[in-house]
């Protein structure tokens, strides 16, 4: 049939009624049931009303998806900001609103039928309270036109009980209706009021239409507005293949587990081998050990046989010597009777009595001569005044006055004055980085530890209340700090989450169960330690419901338990992550990743404190605080270093000589000095007078009572040398005998912790049958060497074992057996275990499951899809059969709707094959069937192409977020039945040959209003069909609206080819909004019936004028 303007009636969009929407205080709009025309600068309001239209006709609230979608002004709305009228003013943009107290707003829609004139209205009516920006809403529908009243009191718009009132007062029951929610108002609306319009696909088609540009691709106009998505809903069939999947997946871990097991016995066994020929080589070495001790204990009898008949021949030896020593001694006493006559002795006697003197004054000359020594260091030292040094320098010649002494000993009193203030300086400043260090190393310690360095008052309120929380409950309660709960999501908010929380993740957390008696106790704790402490009522949070804003800070924080979740959520839940300071200002409480506090129209920072050295939320916050001690304590080791050279400089300076005795003491030792030197002179007067008689007549005598002297020595040193060698013979004797019986003790022991062993014992006996040396030791060590390789290689396979053990316990850690245990019963068992009675089972419950995921698969999947398809083709056929009445010329369009000719298109044939019967009582029990799950006999053709797409529905175990998220679209893509189909549109050229033309590749994106025609009568085809304006006359239905928005859609026309849309909108029987800035106004008003020109020049205040035709003169002359 041919599309033009049917006589049908339809219901127009008469009126619509807005209060407090927007910048729009209080408004009735008229519209004509023909073309209506929008037009004013950007932003002067016309989304704002078409916005409002959608909120009823939608009977939507949300607005996303569709509020604003075509505006130029690129903003993105909200409701309330709709409702309170969002403003900006002032130079740093403060968020003000022109609605700051409670209030009511009312948008209604009145459509009348266009054949009887009989009107009803359809609206909303929302409640506001602007303190906590919250909304309540009610939808209603009523006979008749808009109100009288325009749905307001003398001094408001009216309230939602106010309205009902007003209703149930004077409107009859079956004339009016309130929606409850809004999906049974929806459903109402579309089914009765509106004309029995798709749920569905209305909704879609009319908010994507008006956005509508030229320039879309024609394959994405197809899917947009022709082939739209539908749910197909594949959960039971994904359910059902995963838990298939999961069976597969446990005969598989299984018999991985089994073989993990079975590398585990086997790595027993080398080792129990390994530890045989160590135990042998210990026995080896024992048996050594005795063959050693019997060899040494007879050799100490040997020994002690020798050392006796020794000891003798050294006794005799001394009785002889001792004969000689006394003869000696005669002879020099004869010799000194002689030499005592001749006056030499009264000579000898002074001389020693001077060098007794001189002894005596030489001690003074040496302390002299030591502390001009000691003086001479000053010399050295840049803080030594040269006044101080030239008289070191006379002290040391001994040559130095009362006057020059006094001068120096003052100087070195003041260097040493200045040397100990600078040194108590630098070691009270050494002391503190010391102290300092020994802190850092202290927390350092334990964060390496893993233990988290929390104040000591948090620690011990933690203990005290854990320990009489468990005492009271009599069963041990687990207290735990808040920040121990939490991990971060992204690393990015870090700071500010540490930041913003500050001591509250400090807060002390127990389970709800425990939270009355937990505060009880707490009650009576140490309140002058404790102030600070606080714990968290877990029992009432876990039952609130929590408000948390869109984009909250909290969103980054990990909790597994929902009270922890909830607390978090009450702290930062409202706390909105921002990126810039215009971020900030526009929202009540913001952060920065960086620290930047926006709150209480105030911008701060954070306490860097809070998330530096007080961090501890995840593990990131150990290895950061690590980190950072590390780097403190290379900067006070670089303080300290230096500072530790400068005391160690001034404490070797305060040593150094200061004169601190008097004066008058060292004047003394100046003088003892002088006669040191007069003593000497008469010492070595006394020695020539002696040198003269010794060369005289005493020569003679005293040279042989000298040899007598020396043979005395020389005789005593014999003696002295044979009473220790016989000393030493004694002593060796002992310790012989000693050692015998050490050693006859230690063999004793060493053959009695000989294990028992008749293999090892002849295996050794052999051994030593075949050693040509008796050196026990050489084979001793030759055995310890063997001892130790075989221990090396014990350890290195008992390594082996635990590395095997340990990795089949990280991948298992359910099982909860020791690594290092050297028995292996429990792995052999649950190896046996595994090996024998779960495989069976598992199979047989495979073999079900695959059954059951078979015929999910093919009802919840292959026929939906296969159904969609169909839908899509009979769509296309309604849509050319009504495009092909429409007239252009020479020219026809159709839609083109096929198998997906790109790498999907595989598995069209799958989904649309009528052969295609999956029959899953097919499938056997045994396991190369299961793992191959979907290939039958008489499928084998599309078994393949089936087993990828389970694969796809089935997430991978263990997959990151990235991977989930990527395996998220896939199912979304591959559960699109549009996935399977390529779209294009063809022209038909009538010529002397007919001549098809593919549009999809004529048609190019951004091609400025060129080629659009095809994609816009597409369109209005669509709406066409929603509309039911293709049916026929004589198919009797109820009156639908026929109403097209469309905003900014023809911006890039000229005038005539606007008017040729337009045109076809009028044509087709459709009343229409269009939408364009009053830029384009002459390429519209001679086609439009109806003008509405908007103007926002204060960004406050919406001014809507309404022009009819003619009255179009009078609105080009304003222009």
């Amino acid at each position: 049939m041919s599309l033009t303007k049917t006589k049908q009636p339809f219901l127009a969009l008469s009126k619509i009624c807005l209060n407090n929407w927007h910048y729009i205080d209080q408004k009735v709009l008229s519209f004509n049931d023909g073309i209506n025309f929008f037009t004013g600068h950007s932003g002067s309001g016309k989304s704002t009303v078409i916005d409002a239209m959608q909120i009823v006709l939608y009977a939507n609230t949300d607005g996303r998806g569709f509020f604003n979608k075509a505006a130029a002004d690129d903003s993105d709305r909200n409701l309330i900001e709709y409702l309170r009228g969002m403003v900006a003013v002032g130079e740093k943009d403060e968020v003000t609103y022109l609605r700051n107290k409670n209030f009511s707003t009312t948008i209604v829609l009145e459509f009348t039928q266009t054949e009887s004139d009989e009107k009803e209205c359809l609206g909303v009516v929302f409640d506001v309270d602007t303190a906590r920006n919250d909304t309540s809403r009610l939808f209603f529908w009523h006979k008749g036109g808009i109100l009288e009243n325009a749905y307001r009191t003398e001094e408001h718009a009216m309230t939602i009980s106010e309205l009902r009132k007003y209703m149930q007062k004077n409107f009859k029951k079956e004339d009016f209706y309130f929606g409850t929610s809004n999906e049974r108002f929806r459903k109402q609306m579309y089914d009765i009021y509106l004309g029995g319009l798709d749920m569905e696909k209305f909704p879609r088609l009319f908010k994507r239409a008006i956005p509508f540009k030229m320039n879309i691709k024609l394959e994405d106009f197809v899917k947009e507005y022709i082939c739209m998505e539908q749910d197909i809903h594949i959960e039971d069939m994904q359910e059902s293949v995963m838990q298939y999947g999961r069976m597969r997946q446990r005969i598989e871990d299984t018999l991985k587990e089994a073989k993990s097991l079975e590398e585990i016995k086997e790595s027993f066994d080398k080792f129990k081998i390994k530890e045989v020929e160590q135990d042998y080589c210990q026995y080896r070495m024992n048996k050594l050990d005795v063959l050693k001790l019997k060899s040494d204990i007879h050799l100490l009898q040997q020994k002690i046989e020798d050392g006796e008949k020794d000891l003798k021949t050294q006794e005799e030896n001394e009785t002889v010597l001792e004969k000689k020593l006394e003869k000696l001694a005669k002879e020099y006493d004869a010799l000194v009777a002689q030499i005592a006559g001749s006056g030499y002795d009264q000579i000898a006697t002074r001389k020693k009595d001077v060098q007794e003197l001189l002894g005596q004054l030489n001690h003074s000359v040496q302390r002299w001569e030591q502390t001009s020594k000691d003086l001479k260091k000053w010399c050295d030292l840049d803080i030594t005044p040269n006044q101080a040094i030239w008289d070191i320098e006379k002290f040391e010649q001994g040559d130095i006055t009362e006057d020059d002494l006094n001068r120096l000993k003052h100087t070195l009193d003041i260097l040493r004055k200045e040397t100990e203030e600078e040194r108590q300086d630098n070691a009270s400043a050494l002391r503190a980085l010391k102290k300092q260090e020994k802190s850092i190393s202290d927390e350092l310690k334990e964060l390496k530890k893993g233990n988290k360095a929390y104040p000591k008052e948090v620690l011990d309120a933690r203990y005290e209340l854990q320990t009489k929380l468990s005492e009271k409950c009599g069963d041990f309660v687990k207290v735990n700090v808040l920040a121990d709960l939490l991990d971060m999501k992204d690393e990015r908010w870090h700071k500010a989450v540490e930041g913003y929380l500050g001591s509250n993740k400090l807060t002390l957390i127990v389970e709800p169960k425990y939270v009355k008696d937990a505060m009880e106790i707490y009650r009576d704790m140490d309140q002058k330690k404790y102030w600070r402490i606080s714990i968290a009522d877990t029992q009432k949070i876990d039952k609130q419901d929590m408000k948390v804003e869109e984009n909250a800070l909290s969103e980054e924080v990990l909790a597994e338990q929902s009270y922890v979740k909830k607390l978090i959520e009450s702290l930062i839940g409202r706390v909105i992550k921002c990126e810039t300071i215009d971020e900030l200002r526009n929202c009540r409480t913001g952060i920065t990743p960086d620290g930047m506090l926006y709150k209480n129209f105030q911008l701060k920072r954070l306490d860097p404190k809070q998330y530096t050295r007080n961090s501890y939320i995840g593990d990131n916050s150990l290895r950061h605080r690590i980190k950072e001690l590390e780097k403190e304590k290379d900067k006070i080791f670089d303080k300290k270093d230096p500072l530790e050279k400068e005391v160690l400089s001034a404490v070797v300076i305060l040593d150094y000589e200061y004169l601190p005795q008097s004066a008058e003491e060292y004047l003394k030792q100046q003088k003892t000095l002088e006669r040191a030197k007069e003593r000497q002179e008469e010492y070595e007067d006394l020695e020539n007078q002696l040198t003269k008689l010794r060369e005289g007549a005493l020569k003679g005598l005293e040279e042989e009572r000298d040899q007598n002297r020396l043979k005395q020595e020389d005789c005593k040193q014999e003696i002295n040398a044979m009473k220790e060698a016989i000393w030493a013979t004694q002593n060796a004797l002992k310790e012989c005998r000693q050692q015998i019986i050490d050693q006859n003790e230690a063999l004793i022991r060493a053959q009695n912790e000989l294990p028992a062993n008749g293999e090892y014992e002849q295996q050794f006996a052999q051994e030593i049958e075949k050693t040509d040396t008796e050196d026990y030791e050489r084979l001793k060590k030759r055995a310890a060497r063997k001892y130790y390789d075989a221990g090396t290689k014990k350890e290195e396979e008992y390594r082996k074992l635990v590395e095997v053990r340990t990795a089949y316990l990280r991948e298992y850690p359910n099982r909860t057996f020791s690594a290092v245990d050297e028995n292996n019963d429990v792995y052999d068992k649950l190896y046996k275990e595994l090996s024998s009675d779960h495989m069976e089972m598992y199979r047989e419950k495979a073999a079900k499951q695959a059954k059951t995921a078979m015929e999910h698969f093919k009802d919840d999947f292959v026929y939906k899809i296969r159904s969609a398809i169909r839908e899509a083709y009979q769509r296309r056929d309604e849509l050319n059969r009504m495009i092909s009445g429409l007239d252009f010329g020479k020219d026809k369009y159709q839609f083109k709707i096929i198998r997906n000719t790109g790498a999907d298109g595989k598995y069209y044939p799958m989904f649309m094959d009528d052969s295609l019967n999956i029959d899953p009582s097919v499938l056997n029990t045994t396991m190369d069937d299961q793992m191959n799950l979907f290939s039958m006999e008489h499928e084998n053709k599309y078994g393949e192409l089936m087993n990828e797409l389970i694969e796809i529905f089935i997430p991978p175990e263990g997959a990151t977020g990235e991977e989930l998220e990527n395996a998220k679209r896939d199912m979304q893509k591959y559960s699109d039945y549009r996935t399977y189909l390529s779209f294009d549109m063809e022209q038909i050229v009538d010529g002397d040959e007919k001549l098809t033309i593919g549009l999809s590749k004529m048609i190019k994106k951004n091609s400025g209003g060129e080629g659009q025609n095809p994609l816009y009568v597409a369109l209005l085809a669509s709406f066409a069909q929603a509309y039911g304006i293709h049916l026929s006359p004589k198919v009797r239905r109820n009156p639908s609206i026929r109403l097209v928005v469309l905003d900014e859609a023809f911006s890039k026309m000229d005038a005539e080819k606007v008017a040729s849309c337009i045109d076809l909108i009028r044509n087709l029987g459709f009343q229409a909004i269009i939408s364009a800035t009053n830029d384009k106004i002459q390429n519209y008003l001679e086609n439009v019936d109806k003008t509405f020109v908007y103007a926002n020049p204060n960004k406050k205040n919406i001014s809507i004028q309404e022009f009819e035709k003619c009255e179009f003169d009078n609105l080009v002359t304003e222009e």
